[in-house]
């Protein structure tokens, strides 16, 4: 994982687990992607034909609460990506937002989770990988699955979710902590919408207290991933 991997690496062995059984191995900020294919605005979340508009957007800038976390279990090494927080956007006409709502949104990923070189990915569709996302105006609560890749448009062919510091579609960035990964409703993980629902954001690294403690503020600012 590039530089930031050894920096993981010594947090968890520093004993970060929690209630015995699970070690943190990163916390992160979500924030915007600049390079979306849709927007201004710049969006995490890409919801198309969804809410009876066929470019639908939703930004983490308006809250600041959206947050990711991998986690591993001590005892069977399995690795798990929680995402939630609150998205603010609506339908995309000329540039802009001309409906606008907020999105409550809870994600696991659960199954397939693996270390890449650098980051994580989630390597195949199971119904186990999944999520709800709420339009809070209506409370209308939606539940969502992975969707494979079928052109690598996101990551390898087959892949639902990566997580990777390579400053995916960002110019003469490769450092930058990207995610993405399709979505559908289908819980077979077939596409429910065209033309796309998918994550695609940045993310900041949250340093933890035993990075500071063992590293020093120089390998805290290391660690830390800017947009």
């Amino acid at each position: 994982m590039k530089s930031l991997l050894p920096v993981l690496a010594i947090v968890a062995t520093a004993g970060t687990a929690f209630a015995g059984t699970t070690t943190v191995l990163a916390e992160f900020e979500i924030l915007d992607h600049p390079q979306g294919n849709v927007g201004p605005p710049t969006y995490a979340l890409r919801l198309d034909n969804v809410f009876g508009f066929t470019f639908g957007t939703f930004s983490t800038q308006t809250y600041n609460d959206t947050t990711m976390t991998v986690s591993q279990d001590d005892d069977t090494g399995n690795i798990f990506i929680d995402m939630s927080g609150t998205l603010h956007g609506g339908e995309v006409v000329g540039n802009a937002w001309a409906t606008e709502f907020d999105l409550a949104f809870d994600f696991r990923y659960e199954m397939g989770v693996t270390t890449t070189s650098d980051g994580w990915s989630v390597d195949a569709f199971n119904i186990q990988n999944t999520g709800t996302i709420t339009r809070m105006d209506t409370n209308e609560s939606v539940t969502w699955y992975t969707q494979p890749d079928l052109t690598g448009d996101n990551g390898p062919v087959g892949n639902v979710f990566t997580l990777a510091a390579d400053g995916w579609r960002i110019d003469n960035d490769d450092t930058t902590w990207v995610g993405r990964g399709w979505l559908t409703t289908n819980d077979d993980g077939t596409a429910a919408f065209d033309p796309g629902q998918d994550w695609f954001f940045t993310a900041n690294v949250i340093p933890s207290p035993s990075a500071v403690t063992l590293l020093g503020l120089g390998g805290l600012l290391a660690a830390r991933r800017r947009r």
